[in-house]
């Protein structure tokens, strides 16, 4: 497209300069005058060619040639000068007067020659200018010798010579009649004397005339000779700038306009700015810096206006002068100067509209072309308006509209023809023709382009005429004739060339440089782009250099030297950046798209694409729009995104209208409907396929139909649609015959094949395929002939005629090795590798892969190599080395995550669910579902249904593996959905089957059957015998599950007929397994055995170890059944060992657990304990090693649980009771280890999982200071030991809890329950029961539950509602399944069936799980109490009596109880020899496992002990809660006035605000556990479901609340409904129970820091405490933290339960340690004459540790205690804290509130080093800083005493340093006594000290009138302590004791004191009265001192 130029800068004439006086010239020596006489050269030296003169030689030689010059004789002047020169070369003046001469005798080129000699020896002298200016002028170059005059003026302005032979020459000259008139003007103005307005007048003429080159330098010499006038020099910058411009120098052209409108602002000049800003504009454009060509155009016109608005107001001033208009057009210079504003608004106005166009602001550029056309009306300028409406025309083509370009052609053709001006109308025709050419009507744009041709050769316009050729070119080339276009731009080349034009040249060359790329001849191209690029730069054209870079990238990337291409990409992109060009910036990003993307930089590239398509958008430009829209499709695509890629298509085909490019349009429906195709929309793509085809016949193209038919098939025969697929393929090969394509031929055939193939015709296509053979080899092409081998070897595989499948595959290879084609040879490694991969020979498909894999890598083809490495992976899993194919599938995955596109998406994929299969097959399922879920992510990303179905497949069986069975409920309900969004019949009845296993492995048998029989029925429907096999195999062992087994042996049988029919062994052999088990549910055994060993036989016969496994394993256990024992065990073993080799470690535990039974059944007990060892190991490593689920969890606990039970069974018969002890604690911590593992975090100390061992036990036994008596409940028996600290195992002892006394041969026969045993009662629950209503206990239960039938009835409603409630609740909230381990573990304990019941496999339900209990008479003789001390103490009691004789040793019991055992009230057991309760011997202590008691001393060793402070709360008391009257109503929970008040009762003891009704929330409660060292409860306890009663939260949704202890409490979604659904009554203003209950589960989930829990037990709750319930509960405390759980086993009546709490706090609080404390408590109760039933007192039980508070009381004693430890500084420092203490307690009394301190280090050296007076003084209310900030460490005294501890501490201070030294030494070694116990201390002596001020309160107000020193004092002392050293002295420093044994039963309260008497010389008397079994009654008589 043509353009009409910008106006070029014109030459302004200078002004006429103003008159000026004559200056007074100096003149030019004569030529005779004296000269110097040498040159440069040092006179006297031979010259190389010269003779050797002297100085006066030379002298005469110059005067003799002077002499010659004067007398006319020239030639010999010449001669003498030629010889002086030869003497002295380099002598200006000889030159100058030697061209003189020459020039007299006319040789002037000879006389130039010296002149310019003279001016280069010396550039400064004038006369050797006017030499040259003189012989220039002879030889007619006179603009040449005017610049010489010039250059020398510049150098002497003053030369009068120069400044005449310059006017001379310049009237002598051509351009004398321009010249002369100026000049007679300057002579009057008298200026013509003035060198710089006489030179820079002829410098302005020479412009004028065209000689450029001369104007410049006889300008720039004016402006060396220099002016004072601003305006002249303006004019000679203006003049300079047309000039240089004129010759291409724009950078000198725009430097002199910028002068030139410095100094027009300077003077104020708009005329002259308007004109600068406007030549700077211009200058700008060419250089394609349109930023500041708009700028400048701009200023040009705003300048253009303000000169209009001047004039105008000056027209209108003469026009109300009344001057008539024609006067003003004669007379006034007005008119002329309107019309020059005309002009300038114009030529700025189209400028503008250039610029505008350059950078794409089409409407811009319109709106100014358009004002230019009105202005040219205005003025009658035809011409312009000519001109402006072809830059119109030129300005709607941009924009896109052909109809108002053509018109405005048109328009500018017709002025142009009626102005009869053929170069205009050469100029309209040119731009019609690239009207039409952007039409893409090529033929009309060449006969435009013609008659331009025409024009410019009539005119003989050579300038024109390359136009024509361009434009010629351009068409041709896009018609595809590139030689005609090659000779019209080689045309073009030749006449830029003949003008000289380098910008024509270098476009020319970017022209050709384009034709020859295309052609393919990328050197001929890049020299071509070369030399345009040499020109631009030469040129300084800024546009030009981009154009030149964007082409040789193109080049560059045409020859595949990408990263060559993006370099000059980037710089064509930063030109026209920088030059503001929008268009070339869109195709620039287009191109370097295009190059990133072949690098691979995909996002690079996809960011440049991005742009090509905002700024195509930006500038409305349609076609380059269209352009990147249609490269955005085809990147997605050729990245496989095609779901990215559709949308770009799709607005391309918007634009088609407008483009009416059909051909393009063709190729974009082509390749949208490949994109639909790719993504499975089969439909669409068959709609735009059948757009390509129906564009295809409108172009008449026979090869574009051609592969619109070929590519329509496709999509028919992918829509199933096979008659139309054949229809269009033999379409496409009439085509191709008819067009003689070979290439079409063969492919059309292939597709024709492939379509038989589909119709499962392969024979039919096997003949097509040999018809491509055939044609390959009529036209011979060995490729062709490789292609077609292909298509029959894997027609011939698919028939399974595998020899000749590799006869044609090894002729490919043949054929591409012999091709060297790496590519087909890789091809066919691949299709050889199939064909063994179908021959089951997977080491030389293996061995083809890596030939595959040599060659990818070769090749550097990533896709195929990630390709092989994943069917290497899946010839490994056929090989079944899986750690092999994960390998290869990892190495797959690694070459995927180098590619991009939605193929390399869905590879990666199929990759990861490639990997979860081997995980699945490895067992590894955590690990597989890991990577079925990426699977899945990648399937649903691509909406690929099938993959979906695939992934959920895999994700169902691996969670269905971990035992997480709702899990895979759901991927299998997912995975059927898709199957029905697939419509595929087999998927459906595949999904079917998969779920109704699952739903009969839930237990969900109508599902089950449900999904079974659809399964069968579609199986039926397909009739695929081998799917209704699978189903009638599935409904079989659902009907067996259920206990139908006569339908089940229906189904079963089917299974068999069907297996038989079709002849497939493996499903014969599951068969007859499913019809054993079945006979063998129904005790059929003989008949079971029959099956049993045809499916062993079968799985012989196929090698099928895991069937093989599975069949000796049900043989071994029915021969079991049959008491076969030796053929059982046979069987087993034999089953073991294909176990241990399969790696199936679940079937090797269970079986090694029959194997052992049966071996212990036959006597073998050896054997048989070696394999339930390695059984119940094997079970612990699955538990722990898998993370699976809690149920599969549950389920191998079980197992696990009956292996323990049945090893500890035949330990003991062995007699290895130490082993039965060891196994039995490693069953009790298995629960409780899951539950540590959950929870760990960090490096642990040992491993949670580690066995157990006697060793370990021992060594945790001697870790305690008390007896350790153990029971183990182990499935009808009931084991004991006792063991001692230091002594091991003391006694052991076995009793049958069974009906019968001895166990017989029954309980070895078979039996088929289900692995977990049903209750069924033993004499341990008839004892508890007895007991329990012997102590009257259960007619609390009675008389509130069971008053009638009726109420009966509702009690069982309720306790069913419990137990579902139960269910659900630890089902959500217990992850660990710790409370449910807990609760089955008791569940087998309970139990009493026989061994072979634990052993026997889960075949079917048992029918009737419930019998009566077993009654032995002889058992319930005796009292029930008696009776359980028989049973669980008797047996060991001659181990505790011997333990029980040391003084101070072993007085603790710890009971190890499991099971019914927590429901005993051990503390009232006794023998009929001993007067004694069991509390009252020994301190009791409960506990789950002697390991709990290692766990929990570990975690109390690490934390710190807490410190008493009056700030916070040591306690949490919760007490009656507000309940809302339906939960009342519903749940029986009534109010509990009583404990309220217990409540407060206890927080007054312990110092505590109580949270008690509304207050006493879950959130609420569950905050204060975390920060309470003490906890006590007096709630409602649901024990059904071992949880407590609070109030619910008033806002109404808990579950959204957060806690302050940073656990979110979340109610589950699937608890959050209504608690009794069938319930008749309302039960809406029933809160969740989740909102109410604080649930053992919810307990788990803290961390607790609480050192006692008590469970108040309060006669108004009515919930019957459960073995369950106290287990759950307790056992959750203890693994949330807590160290001790108190809990009563009964409700107590309120005022027995308040004197019990008091007592027990009360103790406590004294310092005893808790089960200390628990005795005393039961002793004020047992003491009280309205309590002392056992009813009242003994049911309440210590679990856990046994603690000590850390009351003020009890810090103070045991600081003390410290202290005491170090005799002989203990007084000191004994004086130094009581001086502390007494001085806070003067502050306080004076009221002293402000801060006072003393440094630690000062009471620290008072105190001589001894420790404990920082616990001391930290016990009473000091602080303790650390030092700060410089400041040393400082103790701060209290200001305050609560509680009067100071004043109690003082008491005690100065009750001991009142003591004698002697007695104070004595105690001193009382307290350091090494073989004290722990319990003697802290009762003796440690609250002798810290209880002394109690003591001191009484005796003053008791004994004020006693007479101290008559009266002696009996005390009661402990005969332990009495033994203890250091007693004995200390009481004889008292006084003189007298001892009396009192072994009376009732005995006074304890208390220990020491008392100071008040008086200068008072003796100290003590009263000791210390509680224990033993007691010495001292009398001690104290002497009053003086």
């Amino acid at each position: 497209m043509e353009q009409s130029p910008p106006p070029a800068p014109e030459p302004t004439q200078g002004p006429t300069p103003a008159r000026s006086r004559r200056r007074r010239e100096p003149e030019s020596p004569p030529a005779s005058a004296p000269i110097p006489l040498f040159g440069a050269n040092t006179f006297g030296q031979r010259s190389p060619d010269g003779p050797v003169l002297s100085k006066a030689e030379f002298v005469e030689k110059v005067r003799q040639s002077n002499q010659a010059c004067h007398n006319g004789d020239f030639h010999t002047a010449i001669v003498l000068y030629n010889e002086a020169l030869a003497v002295d070369p380099q002598n200006c003046i000889l030159y100058s007067n030697r061209s003189a001469a020459y020039m007299k005798i006319q040789q002037y080129d000879k006389a130039l020659d010296d002149a310019i000699k003279a001016r280069l020896l010396n550039p400064k002298w004038p006369k050797a200018y006017f030499r040259q200016g003189v012989a220039l002028q002879y030889l007619g170059r006179h603009a040449d010798a005017l610049a010489a005059f010039a250059s020398g003026l510049a150098q002497d302005p003053k030369s009068l010579q120069l400044l005449v032979g310059m006017v001379e020459a310049a009237m002598k000259s051509p351009m004398r009649d321009s010249l002369e008139p100026t000049y007679q003007q300057l002579q009057k103005m008298k200026l013509d004397k003035s060198p710089f307005v006489v030179v820079s007048v002829v410098g302005q003429e020479l412009l004028t005339a065209g000689h450029h080159g001369a104007s410049v330098v006889v300008l720039e010499a004016a402006l060396k000779i220099g002016t004072c006038s601003l305006k002249l020099r303006g004019s000679v910058f203006s003049a300079l700038s047309s000039a240089y411009w004129s010759l291409g120098n724009t950078e000198k052209s725009t430097g002199y306009m910028q002068q030139d409108l410095d100094v027009a602002k300077t003077l104020g000049d708009q005329t002259g700015e308007c004109r600068a800003h406007g030549n700077l504009g211009s200058a700008f454009f060419s250089k394609g810096n349109y930023r500041e060509a708009l700028t400048n155009h701009r200023h040009q016109l705003v300048l253009a206006m303000k000169l209009k608005d001047r004039e105008m107001r000056k027209l209108r001033y003469l026009l109300r002068e009344n001057i008539s208009v024609g006067d003003l057009v004669s007379t006034s210079s007005h008119f002329s100067l309107y019309k020059d504003w005309l002009g300038a608004a114009s030529s700025a106005l189209s400028s503008l509209g250039h610029v505008y166009t350059a950078i794409g602001d089409y409407p811009n550029a319109l709106a100014s072309h358009k004002q230019c056309v009105l202005l040219a009306k205005q003025s009658k300028d035809e011409l312009s308006e000519a001109r402006e409406l072809g830059n119109m025309g030129a300005v709607y083509i941009a924009m896109g509209d052909f109809e108002n370009a053509v018109q405005c052609h048109e328009q500018h053709l017709k002025i142009a023809k009626d102005l009869g001006n053929k170069r205009e109308e050469a100029r309209a025709y040119s731009n019609l023709g690239s009207a039409y050419h952007y039409r893409r009507n090529f033929d009309k744009a060449m006969s435009y382009h013609n008659y331009v041709l025409e024009l410019a050769q009539e005119l003989m316009e050579k300038a024109i005429e390359m136009r024509a050729y361009a434009g010629l070119g351009h068409a041709a080339r896009c018609m595809q004739d590139l030689e005609r276009a090659k000779q019209y731009h080689e045309q073009q080349l030749g006449i830029a060339e003949d003008l000289k034009d380098r910008a024509a040249e270098g476009r020319a060359s970017s022209n050709l440089g384009i034709i020859h790329q295309m052609k393919g001849d990328y050197d001929t191209a890049l020299k071509l782009h070369k030399t345009h690029l040499c020109i631009a730069q030469e040129l300084s054209d800024y546009a030009a250099q981009g154009r030149a870079y964007g082409n040789m990238g193109n080049a560059y990337n045409a020859l595949g030297m990408y990263d060559q291409a993006v370099k000059y990409h980037r710089q064509e992109l930063q030109i026209s950046m920088e030059v503001n060009d929008r268009a070339s910036q869109a195709s620039t990003h287009g191109n370097l798209a295009v190059a990133y993307q072949a690098l691979g930089a995909h996002d690079r590239a996809l960011q440049h694409y991005q742009n090509h398509l905002n700024i195509a958008r930006e500038l409305r430009d349609i076609q380059s729009e269209a352009r990147a829209l249609s490269n955005l499709g085809n990147f997605h695509c050729s990245r496989g995104e095609y779901v990215q890629a559709a949308p770009y298509y799709e607005q391309y085909l918007r634009l088609a209208p407008d483009l009416q490019d059909m051909e393009g349009e063709g190729k974009v429906c082509h390749n949208l409907g490949y994109a639909h195709y790719c993504l499975g929309n089969y439909q669409e793509a068959v709609k735009y396929y059948e757009q390509d085809l129906a564009l295809a016949k409108d172009l008449h193209d026979k090869l574009s139909q051609a592969k619109a038919y070929c590519n329509l098939g496709l999509a028919f025969k992918a829509l199933l649609n096979f008659s139309k697929a054949e229809e269009c393929q033999k379409y496409l090969l009439s085509l191709a015959q008819s067009l003689n394509n070979s290439q079409a031929k063969f492919r059309a055939l292939g597709n024709l094949g492939d379509i038989f193939i589909c119709k499962k015709d392969i024979n039919g296509a096997i003949k097509f395929y040999e018809q491509q053979l055939g044609l390959a080899h009529q036209v011979k092409d060995r490729r062709l002939e490789a292609s077609a081998y292909a298509a029959l070897g894997t027609a011939y595989r698919m028939i399974q005629k595998y020899d000749k499948a590799l006869g044609y595959h090894t002729q490919e290879l043949e054929v591409y090795q012999e091709l060297s084609d790496l590519s087909g040879e890789c091809r066919a490694h691949g299709h050889l590798a199939a064909v063994y991969m179908a021959l089951g020979k997977y080491t030389m498909a293996f061995k083809c892969y890596e030939e595959q894999l040599d060659l990818g890598q070769k090749l550097k083809d990533p896709s195929l190599e990630a390709q092989v490495y994943g069917n290497m992976g899946i010839t490994k899993m056929n090989m079944n080395v899986m750690e092999e194919a994960i390998g290869y599938f990892e190495q797959q995955l690694a070459m995927l995550q180098q590619l991009s596109g939605n193929e390399s998406v869905l590879d990666r994929g199929r990759a990861y669910g490639n990997l979860g299969d081997c995980y699945e097959a490895l067992g590894d399922y955590e690990e597989a579902i890991k990577y079925y879920e990426q699977y899945l992510s990648v399937a649903q990303s691509l909406n690929r249904m099938q993959d979906q179905a695939k992934a959920y497949r895999g994700l169902g069986n691996g969670h269905r593996a971990m035992g997480s069975l709702q899990q895979a409920l759901v991927c299998f309900e997912k995975r059927l959905v898709v199957a029905h969004e697939l419509g595929e019949a087999f998927n459906k009845a595949q999904a079917y089957g998969e779920l109704g296993s699952l739903h009969s492995q839930l237990g969900n048998y109508e599902q089950a059957i449900s999904c079974l029989e659809r399964q069968l029925n579609i199986a039926r429907d397909m009739k695929d015998r081998a799917l209704e096999s699978d189903a009638a195999c599935g409904l079989g062992g659902v009907y067996q599950q259920m206990g139908e087994y006569d339908t089940a042996l229906q189904y079963h049988q089917l299974d068999l007929q069907i297996a038989e029919e079709t002849n497939n062994p493996t499903c014969q052999g599951r068969a007859y397994g499913n019809l054993g088990l079945t006979y063998e549910s129904l005790g059929t055994f003989e008949r079971a055995v029959v099956y049993q060993e045809q499916h062993l036989s079968i799985a012989a016969q196929m090698n099928d170890l895991a069937a093989k496994t599975v069949s000796y394993s049900s043989l071994g256990r029915t021969h079991h059944a049959l008491q076969n024992y030796s053929q059982a065990v046979m069987y087993l073993q034999e089953g073991l060992r294909l176990a241990e080799q399969l790696g199936r470690r679940e079937d090797e535990a269970k079986i090694r657990h029959g194997l052992g039974l049966s071996l212990w059944a036959s006597g073998n007990l050896e054997e048989a304990q070696h394999q339930l060892y390695r059984a119940s190991a094997l079970f612990e490593t699955i538990r722990h090693e898998a993370q699976l689920s809690t149920d599969y969890k549950l389920s191998l606990f079980d197992l696990q649980t009956s292996s323990y039970q049945a090893l500890q069974r035949v330990l003991v018969t062995l007699g290895h009771h130490d082993e039965a002890l060891a196994v039995a604690e490693r069953g009790r911590t298995r629960a409780f280890a899951d539950l540590l593992v959950e929870r760990q975090t960090g490096q642990q100390d040992s491993d949670p999982y580690s066995p157990v061992t006697i060793d370990q036990i021992l060594e945790m036994v001697n870790g305690q200071r008390g007896l350790v008596l153990y029971y183990s409940l182990a499935a009808g028996y009931l084991y004991s030991w006792l063991l001692a600290p230091g002594a091991g195992i003391l006694k052991f002892n076995e009793h049958y809890l069974g009906e019968n006394t001895v166990e017989n041969s029954s309980d070895f026969q078979a039996s088929s329950s289900a692995t977990l045993p049903t209750a069924t009662g033993s004499a341990l629950e008839h004892h508890i029961a007895s007991v329990r209503e012997a102590l009257g206990v259960e007619s609390h239960y009675s008389r509130a539950c069971a008053s009638s039938e009726t109420e009966s009835e509702a009690g069982d409603i309720m306790d069913q509602q419990f137990e579902e409630m139960n269910n659900k609740l630890n089902s959500v909230t217990d992850p660990t399944g710790f409370l449910r381990m807990v609760r089955r573990n008791n569940l087998f304990n309970r139990s009493c069936q026989s061994m072979t019941s634990l052993f026997s496999n889960t075949v079917s339900p048992t029918q009737d799980g419930t019998s009566s209990l077993p009654r032995r008479q002889n058992s319930f003789a005796k009292p029930p109490l008696r009776a359980l001390y028989d049973l669980l103490i008797a047996p060991m009691e001659g181990g505790l009596m011997h333990s029980s004789g040391p003084v101070g040793r072993h007085r603790q019991l710890i009971l190890v109880l499991e099971g019914e055992l927590y429901l005993i009230p051990f503390a009232l057991l006794k023998g009929s020899s001993s007067n004694e309760y069991l509390y009252e011997r020994f301190g009791l202590l409960a506990v789950p496992s002697i390991r709990s008691l290692s766990v929990q001393s570990k975690s109390h060793l690490r934390k710190n002990p807490p410190t008493y402070s009056s700030s916070t709360s040591m306690a949490a008391v919760i007490g009656n809660p507000k309940l809302p009257s339906a939960v009342m109503d519903r749940w029986l929970w009534g109010p509990m006035p009583s404990a309220e008040e217990e409540a407060y009762m206890v927080s007054e003891l312990l110092g505590c605000q109580p949270l008690v009704g509304s207050v006493a929330t879950k959130e609420r409660v569950m905050s204060a556990l975390t920060q309470a060292e003490c906890v006590h409860f007096a709630t409602h306890i649901s024990w059904k479901l071992s949880a407590l009663v609070l109030t619910p939260s008033m806002d109404g949704n808990p579950a959204s609340s957060k806690s302050s202890f940073g656990h979110p409490y979340t109610i589950p979604e699937s608890l959050r409904v209504q608690d009794d659904a069938s319930d008749g009554e309302s039960i809406s203003d029933c809160p969740p129970l989740q909102e109410l209950l604080l649930t053992a589960a919810d307990v788990l989930d803290l961390q607790l820091p609480v050192k006692l829990v008590v469970l108040g037990s309060s006669q108004e709750s009515n919930s019957k405490v459960t073995a369950d319930g106290v287990i759950a509960l307790t056992r959750a405390f203890l693994a949330a933290g807590a160290q001790c759980v108190l809990v009563s086993l009964w409700p107590v009546p309120v005022a027995a339960s308040k004197m019990f709490i008091h007592a027990f706090y009360s103790s406590l609080l004294n310092g005893l340690k808790a089960s200390a404390a628990l005795g005393e408590a039961m002793k004020v109760v047992q003491s009280s004459k309205a309590f002392s039933h056992p009813s009242n007192w003994a049911g309440f039980m210590l679990i856990g540790s046994d603690v000590k508070l850390n009351s003020p009381s009890s810090l103070i004693g045991q600081a003390l205690t410290e202290i005491l430890q170090h005799p002989e500084r203990a007084r000191d420092a004994l004086r130094v804290l009581l001086h502390l203490v007494e001085k806070s307690l003067q502050r306080i009394q004076n009221g002293q509130r402000n801060a006072m301190y003393t440094s630690q280090q000062s009471v620290e050296n008072k105190v001589g080093g001894i420790p404990g007076w920082q616990a001391l003084l930290t016990a009473v209310g000091f602080r303790l800083d650390p030092p700060t900030s410089g400041l040393p460490a400082a103790v701060f005294f209290p200001t305050s005493d609560p509680g009067d501890r100071l004043q109690q501490c003082s008491s005690t201070l100065q009750s001991l340093l009142g003591l004698p030294n002697p007695a104070l030494q004595a105690l001193c070694k009382l307290i350091t006594a090494s073989e004290t116990g722990e319990q003697l201390i802290s009762r003796a002596v440690k609250n002798m000290v810290g209880m002394l001020h109690q003591v001191l309160v009484q005796l003053q107000a008791g004994e004020k009138e006693q007479d101290l020193a008559s009266a002696p004092i009996q005390v009661s002392i402990s005969v332990q302590l009495w033994r203890l050293p250091g007693c004995h002295e200390f009481l004889a420093a008292l006084g003189r004791p007298q001892e009396t044994y009192n072994h009376g039963r009732r005995r006074r309260r304890s208390r220990h004191f020491l008392h100071k008497v008040a008086g200068e010389t008072a003796q100290e008397k003590c009263q000791t009265l210390i509680k224990q079994p033993d007691l010495v009654l001292i009398s001690v008589k104290l002497v009053r001192r003086k």
